[in-house]
């Protein structure tokens, strides 16, 4: 397996368990809606994948896409675990796994704007 797609899935496995953890965390335990959140998270780490090998920001050497990885799976997890923190705390709102799902893609969406947007006006 080529070094690079070892390093983005080390990053996408550490993003999912740190993910998995907030749902549980979260109040989500049924199977079948951690399945649906987990599936969202597949798909968003897809397509931020493809954003960032096509249209990241820097080169496309092995340091400048893990380095992106990197802070796009961190960013990733300090945005769930601040969502999860208001969601535990606000008794008014309900922790779903369609939330999860929303905040993934919401999260994805934005960074995908931004990989774009640093390599078109770089």
């Amino acid at each position: 397996m080529d070094e690079k797609i070892q390093k983005e899935m080390m990053f996408a496995s550490g993003a999912l368990v740190a993910f998995v953890a907030f749902l549980l965390y979260g109040g989500i335990s049924e199977v079948s809606e951690m399945m649906i959140s987990v599936g969202a998270f597949a798909v968003s780490w897809l397509g931020v994948s493809y954003f960032i090998k096509n249209f990241g920001s820097g080169g496309t050497s092995k340091q400048d896409l893990e380095k992106e990885f990197q802070w796009y799976a961190a960013m990733l997890i300090l945005f769930l675990a601040i969502m999860t923190l208001i969601g535990k705390s606000d008794d008014e709102l309900e922790l779903t796994y369609s939330i999860y799902g929303m905040f993934v893609f919401g999260f994805t969406l934005i960074w995908v704007v931004r990989s774009v947007a640093i390599k078109y006006f770089s």
